[in-house]
């Protein structure tokens, strides 16, 4: 297992790099997801029958998840320099970043097939899980080097 905590920083730094490109381009769109939110809920609600001022808010409010996924990438970011100068504290916040991950994965998908009754949960759900699994995995490989 010796060496591989070269390449933990750089698969951190790539997740961390996804997230925040995946939070740019894909939940930067509020009226895509608007609309995607609501076949999944089952709905009829088409986004041209709301009220413009409301849907302006409505887009509004789908960016906060923007924000929070380009703060979780950049403090993924951080977490990858530190795994590059091999600080054990970098370890530690890298596992708490997988975790994390995985804990709003199952936060947010058991939300959407628990209490919302969805068919499927949405993209980002996925995001966060696989992020999670592939960080977890990766850094616990590398747990010798850091201890």
């Amino acid at each position: 297992m010796l060496g591989l905590g070269n390449y933990a920083w750089k698969i951190m730094m790539a997740l961390s790099i996804v997230f925040i490109v995946f939070s740019l381009f894909l939940l930067s769109q509020g009226n895509n997801i608007l609309s995607t939110g609501f076949k999944l809920a089952g709905s009829t609600q088409a986004t041209a029958d709301i009220e413009k001022s409301a849907l302006d808010f409505l887009n509004m409010s789908m960016l906060k998840p923007l924000w929070e996924g380009i703060w979780m990438g950049a403090f993924g970011l951080l977490i990858a320099l530190g795994l590059k100068e091999k600080k054990k504290y970098a370890w530690t916040l890298g596992m708490l970043w997988g975790i994390m991950m995985l804990g709003n994965a199952a936060i947010q998908g058991g939300y959407e097939m628990l209490i919302l009754g969805w068919s499927s949960v949405c993209v980002q759900t996925y995001m966060f899980l696989l992020l999670g699994i592939v960080a977890l995995a990766s850094l616990s490989v590398t747990r010798k080097e850091f201890s």
